[in-house]
């Protein structure tokens, strides 16, 4: 219940951010090492107060992970649908975990509820190319790739939290910042990428703590909360019709794992 719990508040901020990327053409590399430069200085503060140890280079690997994922998503999303981009990245994750982890009957059985959930959810008549579902899968195979990761870091290495999330941030900022060319233009949309920038690393450390407490494969198929989260924010806020009988079945699976 801790997990689900710590999982449910971790989905709040993702599908938050997402539709703020969305909503707001916001995406590339340069908003990313935007994002990460807004919160910079707390992860140099975090660093000082860190002994060196593997969250250093563990956090390193994550950084690598964690942007190609979120390029991946951004490219995603200027081709399809919110809802549908979404539900097929956060959908698929948790049955590649599954898969990967080689996991148990209950779990195989939530992932499949999961996939079948988000399936149903997919309008037939859906305008989405087929890019952009291509593309969505491939950000669920970045988020099953970082999951595993983050899992062993946590889980194997025992690293220090607050020290993976700040080493992550800097890396991700040192290595944009020999991509983007314009610094100074890209600082202008300091004010949109302000509260991405806070509840990309809240959601992350949501999960992160969610990982010391669950296993991996419990962690990958409870973040389908996101799944619904962030499909009911786009029936709300972009007027998009998702099918309800595919969240009551994400629901489902979900809570056959998680409970």
């Amino acid at each position: 219940m801790i997990a689900l719990a710590l999982l449910t508040a971790s989905a709040g901020c993702h599908a938050a951010w997402n539709l703020l990327v969305k909503r707001g053409g916001l995406g590339g590399p340069r908003f990313i090492w935007l994002c990460g430069l807004l919160t910079l200085p707390v992860s140099l503060v975090l660093l000082l107060r860190a002994s060196p140890a593997t969250a250093w280079w563990a956090g390193v690997v994550s950084m690598a992970l964690h942007t190609t994922y979120a390029v991946t998503l951004q490219k995603a999303y200027a081709f399809g649908d919110f809802s549908t981009v979404y539900a097929v990245s956060r959908g698929t994750a948790p049955a590649l975990v599954a898969v990967a982890g080689g996991s148990g009957p209950r779990v195989f059985a939530g992932a499949a509820l999961v996939l079948i959930g988000v399936l149903l959810m997919d309008r037939p008549q859906s305008r989405t190319p087929a890019r952009a579902v291509l593309l969505g899968l491939g950000v669920a195979a970045c988020t099953a790739a970082y999951t595993l990761w983050d899992a062993f870091a946590v889980g194997s290495l025992h690293v220090d939290l607050l020290t993976y999330l700040a080493v992550a941030n800097v890396a991700q900022v040192v290595a944009l910042s020999a991509v983007v060319r314009d610094h100074r233009g890209a600082t202008r949309d300091w004010r949109r990428a302000a509260p991405v920038a806070v509840l990309v690393p809240a959601s992350f450390g949501l999960v992160l703590l969610a990982l010391s407490v669950a296993s991996v494969a419990t962690v990958a198929i409870g973040r389908s909360m996101n799944v619904v989260l962030g499909t009911l924010l786009g029936a709300v806020v972009l007027r998009e019709r998702p099918r309800v009988t595919g969240l009551v079945v994400v629901v489902a699976g979900v809570l056959l794992v998680s409970l």
